[in-house]
């Protein structure tokens, strides 16, 4: 097993942008850092989660909204807002826009049409 890194669309108010993420099927959420979520414009909904994180620390992030592309399939997504050094895409967004990771491959599969998604 390795690391699964895709290539993601993300679109908010003022911008959209291709953000190379690495597949964390530990992570409800996608994970950006504050300065790309000002730079695309994402809204800022009322909500905050609270994160375990890798180290066992717990902690609160700012929620955002934003759209999301994923192998030309599109769909809405939480987005919580931490200093990463690299960006992440949570099973809640991936499972979203269809697809799922394949542990033994570290390929993405199709889980369900585009479009097949609740929020």
């Amino acid at each position: 097993m390795g690391f699964t890194y895709v290539n993601v669309t993300v679109r908010g108010m003022k911008a959209s942008k291709d953000v190379k993420m690495l597949v964390d099927t530990g992570s409800t959420y996608i994970v950006l850092n504050p300065e790309t979520i000002k730079e695309l414009g994402l809204l800022e909904t009322p909500y905050t989660a609270n994160l375990l994180l890798a180290d066992r620390r717990k902690i609160r992030a700012k929620l955002f909204l934003a759209e999301v592309e994923v192998k030309r399939r599109r769909g809405p997504a939480f987005v919580a807002e931490l200093n990463v050094p690299t960006h992440l895409l949570g099973v809640h967004a991936l499972g979203t826009v269809g697809f799922k990771v394949n542990p033994r491959t570290g390929k993405l599969e199709e889980i369900s049409p585009e479009g097949g998604y609740l929020l």
